[in-house]
């Protein structure tokens, strides 16, 4: 096995046909997400572009968008290093995010065309579906990224959409990759019920819906122990 960003075991693969920017963007990325790579530590440009086979040119690129993400900070004379962004509590992302969604969905409540709420309540009849048979747990979790995503698009607000997007790499910290069965039908209902306060315009209602929705996340995280629990979505 051959060694790795400071010394550890080699995490980083011989590219593909992929990007090569974006290839070292995603592995970096998944390395800080997953732990592998601590806050704190130096990721070095000349060891990931080693592992992967490739030159140093994407690598930099990559750190440089990892930066403006908020995942990697340029520190004087040590260069690129995780960020201690990735350590904030969950229950402080959830209630940020919370009141963007809150605000997209009141928006949205009146901007979102007929064809997107038709999409919005097929996305919901999926995650039903899905839900009740217990089935495809990684798909649900999908769902549900798409559909708070058409709301924030619906909303046609681009700074919701924006300041969301930049809580997302630090929300994936915390995320397991399953849902607990009660958890995932307590989410389930609480979708169908924004989904349903959209569709029916009520812009008041579906900005306290997703709020609540938020709230109750927030609430939730604040009661585990750190171990690994399923997150509200």
């Amino acid at each position: 096995m051959r060694d790795g960003v400071n010394g550890a075991r080699s995490m980083f693969q011989p590219a593909d046909i992929r990007s090569l920017r974006d290839l070292a963007y995603d592995d970096i990325r998944d390395a800080i997400l997953s732990g592998a790579l601590a806050p704190g530590q130096r990721v070095k440009e000349r060891d990931v572009a080693e592992q992967m086979g490739i030159s140093t040119t994407p690598v930099k690129e990559a750190l440089r968008r990892l930066e403006q993400e908020g995942l990697v900070v340029s520190q004087p004379r040590r260069g690129a290093v995780v960020s201690t962004l990735v350590q904030i509590p969950v229950e402080e992302i959830e209630e940020i995010r919370g009141t963007l969604e809150a605000m997209a969905a009141r928006l949205a409540a009146t901007r979102m065309t007929d064809a997107e709420l038709a999409r919005l309540q097929a996305i919901v009849d999926e995650m039903t579906r899905l839900t009740l048979e217990m089935r495809e747990p990684q798909t649900r979790i999908e769902d549900v990224s798409v559909f708070h995503k058409l709301i924030r698009d619906g909303s046609r607000n681009a700074f919701i959409s924006r300041f969301v997007e930049t809580l997302t790499p630090f929300e994936r910290v915390h995320r397991p990759e399953y849902l607990d069965p009660d958890e995932a039908k307590r989410i389930l209902r609480e979708h169908q019920a924004i989904a349903a306060a959209l569709v029916a315009r009520d812009a008041n209602t579906a900005e306290r819906l997703m709020a609540e929705h938020f709230a109750v996340a927030s609430a939730y995280w604040r009661t585990l122990d750190g171990g690994p629990h399923p997150v509200s979505l």
